[in-house]
């Protein structure tokens, strides 16, 4: 297989080999056409010998062997003997293999190499053309040295330069593709990376918050257990409720991943359903007060990012400010859903619990759902109190 696989490079592939097949070509053919003696353009010139003819072809086909690594080059050196020719007696084989010289300049030269070639030799064959007719005083000799002009020099020029346009034309919608692929598999990573950046939120919000509550429920059933066996017992049957809403929340993660269904946006959730979360908060401890009510209209997309970013601050203020009352506030004023929540944290001079008890996972999460929809949030602390508020454009509202 490696072997073939040789063969082939160097016999299809090596420009050098390929050149020196085509240089044999050239030379075996103008051979015998002068062997056939069918070469000489000119009969009124003195006859040469075979041999000048046989050594004037092949300084024309020697520099063939270059005619792709260095065509500008190769075309000068064969330039020498055709003009020897053209004193000796204009031949067909060396204008010919001229010809080829000639093709391989246009279309393997540099661009500014091929451009010349294409204009410069219209001038002198026309002028030329026009000095052998007056000379010889017929109109007929000027159209012939036109004629052969065209044919051996024209022609292969204006025939490279085409195959070359095509070639370019080839290789920039060759780079074109290319460029478009890499921008699909661009567009595709950025919409795997903020797919992956969806997921995580969902999982932190849905999964994290759902644990945490169990986590801080579970353990004042604990402490309860003795001293008040009916309050643990409701904290409890919190805790399997969470659990059981955990479940449903991951298995509707699961269903959104296994379907074709782009148009769905994520799990359930909406801020009519708000009752299970301050329901959860109050089991383990916490108090919330809701003021307000918000819009019953609202974008499904809105509606879902108040609901998790409700969730989020509500598992954040159990987690960081066990204990403490929680106040929800919901306002709808020229075209934006405001939703504030705030709970006390302590001693002002004391540091913030949320770097120092969690990663912030749960605040850019926030701030990231908001942006997602148009809209803003911020959280920080307020003297002893830390307050989350967010602003949510609400001005295309669903019509079901």
């Amino acid at each position: 297989m490696d072997n073939r696989e040789s063969e082939i490079r160097v016999g299809f592939v090596n420009p050098r080999y390929n050149s020196l097949l085509v240089a044999l070509a050239y030379f075996a053919g103008g051979a015998l056409l002068y062997a056939l003696d069918l070469g000489v353009l000119v009969e009124d010139r003195p006859p040469q010998p075979l041999w000048v003819w046989l050594v004037l072809l092949a300084c024309v086909c020697a520099p063939m062997t270059m005619r792709r690594t260095r065509p500008l080059l190769a075309l000068l050196l064969g330039t020498v003997p055709v003009l020897v020719d053209l004193v000796v007696g204009p031949s067909l084989p060396v204008w010919i293999a001229y010809g080829d010289l000639l093709y391989a300049a246009a279309l393997f030269g540099s661009a500014r190499t091929s451009r010349f070639l294409e204009r410069a030799p219209l001038v002198p064959i026309v002028v030329g053309a026009v000095a052998l007719g007056v000379y010889f005083g017929e109109l007929r000799i000027a159209v012939w040295a036109v004629s052969i002009a065209a044919l051996v020099i024209v022609v292969p020029i204006w025939w490279a330069r085409s195959v070359r346009t095509h070639r370019d034309a080839a290789e920039i919608e060759r780079a074109r593709a290319e460029a478009l692929s890499r921008v699909a598999e661009l567009d595709r990573r950025a919409a795997i990376t903020t797919e992956r950046q969806r997921l995580a939120r969902d999982l932190h919000d849905v999964v994290a918050g759902h644990l945490s509550s169990i986590a801080i429920q579970s353990e004042a059933a604990l402490r309860l257990r003795d001293s008040d066996p009916d309050r643990a017992l409701t904290v409890l049957e919190s805790v399997r409720s969470g659990s059981v809403a955990a479940l449903q929340e991951m298995q509707s993660m699961v269903r959104l991943l296994r379907s074709d269904d782009t148009d769905e946006i994520t799990t359930a959730g909406r801020l009519a359903d708000l009752e299970p979360l301050t329901a959860s908060a109050r089991a383990a401890g916490t108090s919330v007060r809701i003021d307000g009510r918000p819009p019953a209209d609202l974008d499904a997309e809105v509606d879902l990012t108040a609901y998790r970013i409700v969730q989020e601050t509500l598992t954040n203020a159990v987690k960081h400010a066990p204990g403490r009352p929680v106040t929800l506030r919901f306002d709808d004023a020229d075209g934006h859903l405001g939703i504030e929540v705030v709970n006390p944290i302590g001693d002002p001079d004391t540091p913030d619990p949320s770097p120092a008890r969690g990663a912030g996972h749960g605040l850019r999460n926030i701030a990231e759902r908001a942006a997602a929809v148009g809209g803003h949030a911020r959280s920080g602390r307020d003297g002893n109190e830390w307050r989350t508020y967010v602003q949510l454009p609400i001005a295309n509202r669903s019509t079901t």
